[in-house]
């Protein structure tokens, strides 16, 4: 009855922790989710059991992260409604997902196991397995780095700032240490790192206020992002084509000329790289701009597939491009194809054809500067984005969430795309349909945004980046910096 009671309470103590991310934004929930957990993991501890301890840690630890995934990740389904067959996978994606994760971060509650003890042994445990578990599912099997505990410091402009210095998978181990502030609290030998852990979140915003400047820098250059508000039924009706590059001729009417305009990813649901005359006939509809970005399906080698942005200019001419390098899973590929084959009941989506992977991280040209293009999905990857020698001017989010309805995803999406900005140092354009588009100044700052479901444009100049943060100059060193602080839990009281 005891496990029992304690498994509820655990499961409902990783749902909740759901309410520190977007859209809620409420990090405060974590002062009372986390203690509970620690509560229970520290009664069923037993120093003298050291088996036990592990498998008890991982049963429980992947009952709360089961919890924080289950909640936390229910927007994908809403993916499946899109083609007939595909809802059936829904039941897969609920409660599968959620498992494959638990799965990959087990690693880290075998580390808390090994690593716990009294106190704030105990609390050292806990943030780093977390965050262990965190690292793996972020880069094993293609990765998936969405809604990690440190994403729940982007509540406020000023707390997320600490991003520049250790990215947002370190942060997260000073917030879970912040949450278990309570626990230290409880007794006077800990009182005093209660203290100290208590005034992490202030510091981090302390930090922020004198890294934040006043006014923002910008460069001579303009733009002109569309929002849509394209239902996916209609992006996959052949005979909505028509009605859909109107619509995207209207909204991108502005008065001045500008040096760019900007479409969400594969904006018009045609082969705009296959086809020049409709490319002349959009760019003699655009009156106010010379150049085009847009996402676009580019076919190679007469069969390869690419999710692509093309830059195309007033002659209907295409002069750069970039094909997206990392794919979603069972989303644009299908991965372990060969063996996944012999499930009759994913039949739906073995017979779906999978999109090309891209070879070049590279930042392209455009009107506005070199751009490093990320599309969708590729938004979340803190590490990907600096893959070339070249520092670009700023970042393009090209995205598609007419996907998954009115969930949280698209405003996690979001918030993502706020978090590169931080760790990077660059400015970030970002053109979704149905939204959220925004444009994202250096330090993570949204100057202005285009609202879920909102339908319109943003005019702009470009924000000017600002010299290299030190993430995106020493990332590797996280991994030494986690390193040590393992070793300061391993330490005896």
């Amino acid at each position: 009855m005891k496990y029992l009671l304690f498994s509820l309470l655990t499961f409902f103590a990783g749902s909740i922790s759901n309410f520190a991310l977007a859209p809620w934004d409420c990090i405060f929930v974590l002062l009372f989710s986390f203690p509970l957990f620690f509560l229970i993991l520290k009664d069923i501890f037993n120093e003298k059991k050291i088996k036990n301890n592990i498998l008890s840690f991982i049963f429980f630890g992947n009952i709360f992260l089961f919890g924080y995934f289950l909640f936390g990740l229910l927007w994908i389904s809403s993916a499946f409604d899109y083609k007939e067959g595909f809802a059936e996978l829904k039941f897969i994606s609920i409660l599968g997902l959620p498992f494959l994760l638990c799965l990959i971060t087990t690693p880290g509650w075998i580390l808390t196991a090994f690593l716990w003890g009294k106190g704030l042994r105990g609390c050292f445990a806990l943030s780093a397995g977390i965050i262990t578990g965190e690292f793996l599912r972020s880069y094993l099997f293609s990765g998936f780095p969405w809604n990690l505990f440190g994403h729940s410091i982007g509540f406020n402009d000023l707390s997320m700032q600490v991003g520049s210095i250790f990215g947002f998978h370190l942060s997260g181990f000073f917030v879970i240490l912040f949450s278990l502030v309570p626990i230290l609290f409880l007794k006077k030998n800990t009182l005093t790192w209660g203290i100290i852990f208590s005034l992490s979140l202030p510091l981090c915003m302390l930090y922020g206020y004198f890294r934040l400047p006043s006014e923002i820098k910008y460069l001579d250059k303009d733009f002109l992002i569309v929002q849509s508000k394209i239902s996916q039924d209609k992006k996959l009706n052949s005979s909505e084509i028509e009605n859909i590059a109107k619509k995207f001729l209207e909204l991108s009417k502005i008065d001045n000329e500008v040096d760019l305009i900007i479409w969400p990813e594969n904006a018009i649901p045609v082969f705009l790289s296959k086809n020049q005359d409709i490319r002349l006939i959009l760019m003699q509809g655009i009156e106010n701009s010379k150049n085009l970005l847009v996402g676009d399906l580019i076919i190679k080698n007469e069969s390869d597939i690419y999710n692509s942005a093309v830059l195309i200019t007033e002659d209907g001419e295409i002069t750069s491009s970039y094909d997206k390098v990392h794919l979603v899973p069972f989303g644009e590929y299908l991965p372990l194809s060969k063996y996944l084959k012999k499930f009759n009941f994913l039949e739906v989506l073995t017979n779906e054809r999978g999109l090309s992977k891209g070879k070049s991280y590279d930042p392209i040209n455009t009107p506005l500067g070199t751009a490093r293009v990320l599309i969708c999905y590729e938004i979340i990857f803190s590490s990907e984005v600096m893959r070339s020698e070249t520092r670009p001017d700023f970042i393009v989010n090209l995205s598609n969430d007419a996907w998954f309805d009115n969930n949280s995803g698209p405003y996690q999406h979001f918030s993502n795309a706020k978090f590169r900005s931080v760790e990077n140092g660059l400015p970030l354009i970002r053109s979704s349909n149905k939204g959220i588009s925004a444009i994202i100044d250096p330090y993570g700052r949204v100057i202005e945004k285009l609202s879920l479901n909102q339908e319109g444009s943003i005019y702009s100049r470009l924000p000017e980046k600002i010299p290299e943060t030190f993430y995106s100059r020493y990332e590797n060193l996280i991994i030494l910096v986690l390193l040590f602080l393992y070793f300061l839990c391993y330490r005896k009281n």
